[in-house]
């Protein structure tokens, strides 16, 4: 059912909304012209462009707008691509920005859009640097100005970055940087399953299980209180399900099935970040440890996920017992299996969905783990103590071979 709200209910969030059901070729020309901008850049992945008819029927719809467009961004938001963006959004005057993609179009769209009103034009990656904190490696929110430029995001993905302030770039030397401010989500987020419809499977169920993992580490963190964790409870069973729809209606060529478990898994990643923006409950090793596995071996962000929460999760089950056994139950009742633990429950769930596991399968190799887990102590979930030190790390990438 069609449905528009404010993004999350959090100071911040006023006139930033999302639609879910949404009709993309709707709701963007009803927002452009609520907004009055008549200077549009697209922002679209490479497949919806060149395989599909979604964006040739947006620029259709749009016929009235001066629309430009950038086709394509590499894996992990690369500055590159950011820049790029940016400048377009500089150099055009443009007045809304348009992403129809990955969580890597989201992430380098939102980062663009607060560097365009940030930084002088014609800027480059030492200026992105300067504003950056190091030791955390995260910009803002002192160092980085509000967004001027509006931005739709349209994703093909669970990740839900696009619910975040924050988003991730990496730079020239592979480490992924993060940025932020507090008015810089998107103006818009339209979920629209039709759109997201068009993302090839394995890409959509990798993307799950990162929203899988947003709500398994935030259940497991010291600072999840009683309302968090009753939030948690009530929304990963509806995400697992989801999945699980979503992959039978793939199996069984049931389009209706198929399209009911998208909407489901749209709504559930929106929950999994919940905790996160909303009570500031940091994500855990999973999470750090896959920041840098993307930006160092190239491994696609959801694909991190399906690889680090398992060995996460047996690394730390003396200190999160409790959290664990109730993420067994959830997994157990919606499977319909009988795992001991819940690393196992996890790693049934990932090989039921036809996701790689291991970091042998995704060709990441034996010398790249001390440069992973070097940068790992850098990422900015790192001051929230919410990490093992560096053997601890490589203890997990290496159950995780």
């Amino acid at each position: 059912m069609r449905e528009r709200i404010q993004q999350l209910d959090i100071e911040g969030r006023q006139g930033h909304d999302a639609i879910f059901e949404a009709s993309y070729l709707d709701d963007i020309p009803a927002a452009l012209t609520e907004w009055k901008a008549a200077r549009v850049l697209l922002v679209v992945s490479t497949s919806l462009d060149t395989k599909t008819s979604v964006i040739r029927d947006l620029e259709k719809s749009l016929s009235n707008y001066q629309v430009y467009k950038k086709v394509g961004v590499g894996s992990h938001s690369p500055y590159s691509d950011i820049i790029d963006i940016a400048h377009r959004v500089q150099d055009h005057d443009i007045q809304a920005v348009v992403s129809i993609g990955s969580g890597s179009y989201s992430d380098a769209c939102k980062i663009a859009v607060m560097l365009s009103a940030t930084l002088p034009s014609g800027f480059g990656e030492d200026e992105m640097e300067a504003l950056v904190d190091q030791k955390r490696g995260l910009a803002g929110p002192d160092t980085v100005k509000a967004p001027v430029t509006k931005l739709i995001c349209v994703p093909t993905s669970l990740s839900a970055g696009e619910w975040n302030s924050y988003a991730s770039g990496t730079n020239a030397t592979g480490k992924k940087q993060h940025y932020m401010h507090p008015e810089g989500a998107p103006s818009l987020i339209l979920m629209d399953p039709t759109v997201a419809r068009t993302t090839p499977s394995h890409l959509w169920l990798a993307s799950g299980m990162r929203a899988v993992d947003h709500f398994v580490e935030s259940l497991c963190r010291p600072e999840c209180h009683e309302e968090a964790a009753t939030h948690i409870k009530k929304g990963l069973p509806l995400l697992v399900r989801g999945l699980k729809e979503y992959h039978e209606g793939q199996e069984d060529g049931n389009e209706d099935e198929l399209l009911k478990g998208i909407a489901e898994s749209q709504r559930g990643s929106r929950d999994a970040l919940m905790p996160f923006i909303k009570w500031k409950i940091p994500m855990g090793a999973s999470h750090a440890i896959g920041h840098q596995l993307g930006s160092v071996a190239g491994v696609q962000h959801g694909v991190t996920s399906c690889i680090l929460l398992t060995p996460t999760l047996r690394f730390t089950l003396d200190k999160t017992k409790t959290a664990q056994e109730a993420v067994l139950q959830i997994f157990n009742e919606v499977l319909g299996c009988h795992e001991a633990e819940a690393a196992d429950a996890v790693h049934r769930f990932v090989k039921l969905l036809g996701l790689p596991s291991r970091l042998s399968e995704v060709g990441v190799r034996q010398e790249q783990l001390h440069k992973i887990a070097e940068l790992t102590l850098t990422d900015a979930l790192a001051h929230n103590k919410a990490l093992p030190d560096k053997e601890g790390i490589l203890e997990i990438l290496n159950m995780a071979k």
